[in-house]
C-alpha cells in the first residue's frame, strides 16, 4: 500500500524538508516544483513512499510544524515502480495516517441520502428476517447497514476533535432511528404476507434472543469493537461487515421499533436495552484500541482527526 504525500510550502521550509527526507528509508522518489502553488510562491514537493515510511514522514511534517502552516495532502497511488530497493515496499504493513481513519469515518458516517436510505431499508430486511424466524435474513440486514462507523466516530472524536464527536452522535442518532423507522414499516408487510400476528413475535428464538442481554453476547460485542478499532485502523473497511454481523446492533434496534410498531413496549425497552450495551461495547473496545494505537503508533507534537 505505497503512497504519495504532496507538500505545499516556502522554499526555505522545501529545503528543510528535502534535507531531512535524504537519508529517510522507504522513500522511492522525491519530485519538486518550484512556485508551482496558484496564488503564492510556495514549491510543490511530492514524495512517493512506502506506507511505513508515511507514518514517519508525517511526524517529521508535524515537528517541522508543516501540518499547522502548510499543506499537506496524502494519496494511494495503484503502483509504485522504483530500481532502488525493493524490499521496503515488499514489506511495507497497512497502518493508517491517523488522519486517514477520520477521514474514513467520515465517509462512513457522514448524513447522506444514501447513509439514511441504506439504513432505514437495513431496518426493513431485518424485521423480515425477524417476523419469518429466519436467521440469514437478519445477517442480511447487518451486512446492508453502515451501522459501526458512526459508533466508532463518536469514539475517535472524543480523542481530540470535539466537532467529530458531535457528527457521530448526530449520525448514529439519525441512522438508528430510521432503521427502528424502517423496522415497524417491514414487520406491517411481513405479518401480512407470513400470515401471523404482532402477538406471535414474543415466540420467536431469534425475537428473544436478540432482546436479552448474556454475558456471552456482552463478551463477543467486546471482542467485535476491539476488531473493528484495528480494521478502521488499517483502512480494510471491506472487513466491518464481519463486525456487523458479531455485533447485534441492527436486530437489536429494529426490535426496538418492531416492539414500538406492535404495541409491546417491554420488547422495545428490552430490545433498546441490548442495542445499548452493543453500542457501549463498540465505544468502549473500539475506543481503548484507537487511542492505544494513536499513542503507540501516532505520537506526534499534535494528531488532529480530520
Amino acid at each position: 500500500m505505497p503512497r504519495t504525500i504532496t507538500i505545499t510550502t516556502s522554499p526555505d521550509t522545501r529545503n528543510r524538508i528535502a534535507e531531512r527526507l535524504r537519508d529517510q528509508p522507504g522513500i522511492a522518489s522525491v519530485t519538486l516544483h518550484r512556485g508551482a502553488a496558484m496564488g503564492s510562491d510556495d514549491d510543490v514537493l511530492t514524495v512517493d513512499l512506502t506506507n511505513n515510511a508515511a507514518l514517519d514522514v508525517i511526524r517529521l511534517l508535524d515537528a517541522m510544524g508543516v501540518l499547522e502552516a502548510g499543506s499537506v495532502t496524502v494519496s494511494e497511488p495503484s503502483v509504485v515502480i522504483s530500481s532502488g530497493d525493493a524490499r521496503p515496499l515488499d514489506e511495507e504493513g497497512n497502518e493508517a495516517i491517523w488522519e486517514e481513519v477520520g477521514s474514513l469515518l467520515r465517509r462512513e458516517s457522514n448524513l447522506s441520502i444514501n447513509y439514511l436510505l441504506l439504513m432505514t431499508l437495513s431496518g426493513a430486511v431485518a424485521a423480515f428476517g425477524l417476523v419469518t424466524d429466519t436467521l440469514h435474513v437478519v445477517i442480511g440486514a447487518m451486512l446492508i447497514a453502515p451501522g459501526f462507523a458512526p459508533l466508532l466516530r463518536i469514539a475517535f472524536g472524543a480523542l481530540g476533535h470535539r466537532g467529530g464527536m458531535m457528527a457521530g452522535i448526530k449520525s448514529t442518532a439519525a441512522g438508528y432511528l430510521l432503521l427502528a423507522f424502517g423496522a415497524a414499516l417491514g414487520m406491517a408487510l411481513a405479518l401480512a404476507l407470513h400470515g401471523n400476528t404482532v402477538s406471535d413475535l414474543t415466540s420467536l428464538h431469534w425475537v428473544n434472543y436478540w432482546s436479552k442481554v448474556e454475558a456471552t453476547g456482552v463478551a463477543t460485542s467486546l471482542i467485535a469493537g476491539i476488531a473493528g478499532g484495528v480494521i478502521t485502523s488499517s483502512r480494510q473497511t471491506v472487513f466491518a461487515t464481519g463486525v456487523m454481523i458479531a455485533l447485534a446492533l441492527v436486530p437489536s434496534m429494529a426490535l426496538v421499533g418492531m416492539g414500538l410498531g406492535a404495541g409491546n413496549v417491554e420488547l422495545a425497552i428490552d430490545a433498546l436495552g441490548r442495542w445499548a450495551v452493543e453500542a457501549f461495547c463498540v465505544l468502549s473496545a473500539g475506543g481503548i484500541t484507537l487511542a492505544a494505537k494513536k499513542r503507540l503508533l501516532h505520537r506526534r507534537k499534535r494528531v488532529g482527526p480530520s
